[in-house]
């Protein structure tokens, strides 16, 4: 009897146990989705956190290898740049142009003026003391003749920097010889004198001095003035296309040259000579 008295209460708390038990397995029910949740956000925090130090540190060494390379790039910048200041630019431009192994190479092409020449002979035969005259025999030649302009790159240059302005002392500017003559399109007329049968010898004559004379017109000052501006623009484009391989035509360097001739006066940056237009 005794011991089952002592089994009742026994009983008696196991039944008030579980309606706390039953409680918090509700509770743990009812919060499961929180707490997961809570630990899905600390999972992808920590996460977070290891791929904001990996990119920090990815951040550093490309920072590091940037400066690296703007340093690279400004030192070759330095470099480059001291080819092109007075005094240094002169060797640096002649160093580029083309190696001259004989006198027939090394011209750059200036300009052309073309022209038709005339060429007229007279000549009158008097006798008896001057006082009877033979006739006058007329021979005259008209042809169209191309002159050509160069200069020789083997010669001397000069070039000088004044703030973006390249300044070019060019060789002075040379006749190609001979002409070229237009046989083709050559008129020929003569005329004798009454009493005078030499006008075809006379123009034979003149027809050998042609290429002489036309020679002679070539160099001489008045048509190389009407080239002096042609060949000045050409000049400009070669020294500018130079710069522009150079990568030094553009508007943080040079953006405008001036060329004078050797057998010029010297100049003064900005007065009116031939110059290029600055860089897009």
């Amino acid at each position: 009897m005794k011991s089952s008295s002592q089994q009742e209460p026994q009983a008696n708390q196991s039944h008030r146990r579980s309606p706390s038990s039953s409680t918090a397995a509700q509770i743990l029910m009812q919060c499961r989705w929180p707490l997961a949740l809570l630990g899905l956000a600390v999972v992808v925090a920590i996460a977070g956190l290891i791929a904001w130090n990996q990119s920090q540190s990815a951040m550093r060494e490309a920072v590091g290898q940037a400066s690296q390379a703007v340093n690279a790039v400004s030192d070759g910048a330095v470099a480059i740049a001291e080819k092109f200041r007075s005094g240094a630019i002169t060797k640096t431009f002649v160093a580029s142009l083309p190696k001259i192994e004989n006198s027939g190479s090394g011209r750059l092409e200036l300009a052309v003026l073309q022209s038709t020449e005339t060429f007229r002979s007279e000549d009158n035969l008097r006798i008896g003391w001057n006082y009877v005259s033979l006739g006058t025999t007329v021979a005259e030649i008209s042809v169209p003749v191309t002159y050509r302009y160069h200069l020789q790159l083997e010669e001397s240059w000069s070039l000088e920097v004044s703030n973006q302005t390249c300044l070019v002392t060019a060789p002075p500017i040379r006749p190609t010889l001979p002409p070229s003559i237009d046989t083709g399109q050559m008129v020929k007329s003569s005329r004798n004198g009454w009493a005078r049968f030499n006008a075809g010898k006379q123009l034979e004559a003149m027809e050998k001095t042609l290429t002489a004379k036309l020679s002679q017109y070539a160099g001489e000052k008045d048509r190389i003035a009407l080239v002096r501006e042609p060949a000045r623009k050409t000049v400009v484009a070669f020294v500018r296309n130079w710069l522009f391989r150079e990568d030094q035509w553009r508007q943080d360097r040079f953006h405008r040259v001036e060329v004078r001739f050797a057998d010029e006066p010297s100049f003064e940056p900005g007065e009116p000579t031939a110059a290029s237009q600055s860089p897009e």
